[in-house]
């Protein structure tokens, strides 16, 4: 009796390779994340500062903020960091692949960082959420990987990364990382939302008042466009808007940072009710921008 020849052997198939899951986030080194966090870190100072100043002319009837400075400021030490932050954003998008043994992290320039599993010793989520929330990965040499990695809501690549290593999954319950993840899911911040809320929504109140002074200085809604144009009435119209505008800006920044202040201490305090104080401080933010202003309009006709 024969013996099959080598050729004829049944050769069995190699058992299929998962494919590795892959993540968009931001990868920072330390040097570009510091300069990010200082340019944040100003942002919120020139707004608290301006803020304030709008609050105590609230308080005391006055009107001593005026829009042109205010509008310099903001460029300046708002809109200029902001914009250096998305550019050094732009600058750090990447990817991280999570693999059966390694992690490959694929930086915008097309440079790759190959980890392997189990030189990972831990991921810890940063301890300021600046310029967002993210991750360090602490390698069992002791030291850190030298990119920092920004993603917003970590869960599923922790989640990724548990399959692979259990250990490494473990800072899905921290508390920033419950905070980003609501903040991910229930804060609106797309493009059309900003411009109903701080372009939009100005016109009403600016709206009004300037047809209160049209009333009182010339006699109907239309007076001043009929005596001098609709240049002079277009002007007269941004007189009221631009400082509406600014102002309502600001309120938005000072109930956003009392929303992420709740929500984060929430997070790290009562960890179960992340969701729901986050869902709550959303919704109080709009009931307070969109019906405060409009009741704060109303009183300064009632007064």
């Amino acid at each position: 009796m024969s013996s099959p020849s080598v050729d004829t052997l049944p050769v069995s198939a190699p058992p299929p390779t998962a494919e590795p899951e892959r993540f968009t986030l931001h990868a920072w080194t330390t040097a570009r994340r510091g300069v990010a966090m200082s340019a944040r870190l100003l942002t919120v100072g020139n707004l608290l500062f301006f803020t304030a100043w709008l609050l105590s002319d609230i308080l005391e009837g006055a009107e001593t903020l005026k829009a042109e400075p205010l509008i310099w400021s903001l460029i300046l030490g708002g809109g200029l960091p902001l914009a250096l932050v998305a550019a050094l954003r732009s600058r750090a998008r990447a990817t991280l692949e999570v693999g059966a043994s390694t992690l490959t992290l694929t930086l915008r320039d097309g440079a790759r960082l190959e980890i392997p599993l189990d030189a990972v010793e831990s991921v810890r989520p940063w301890r300021l959420p600046l310029p967002g929330p993210g991750l360090t990965l602490r390698l069992k040499s002791g030291r850190a990987l030298e990119y920092g990695l920004e993603v917003e809501d970590a869960v599923p690549l922790l989640v990724a990364l548990a399959r692979q290593e259990s250990s490494l999954g473990a800072a899905v319950v921290h508390p920033l990382v419950r905070y980003g993840r609501a903040r991910r899911e229930l804060w609106r911040k797309r493009w059309y939302h900003l411009v109903l809320k701080l372009v939009v929504f100005p016109l009403v109140p600016a709206g009004i008042f300037f047809r209160a002074h049209q009333y009182i200085a010339f006699g109907g809604p239309f007076g001043e466009y009929q005596l001098n144009g609709l240049t002079a009435y277009l002007r007269s119209f941004g007189r009221y808007y631009a400082p509406v505008t600014l102002s309502l800006l600001l309120i938005a920044c000072f109930w956003r940072g009392v929303a992420e202040l709740v929500s984060l201490a929430a997070a790290r305090f009562v960890p179960s009710w992340t969701r729901g104080v986050r869902r709550s401080a959303e919704w109080v933010c709009r009931l307070v921008y969109y019906a405060g202003i409009m009741a704060f309009t109303a009183s300064r006709f009632l007064m």
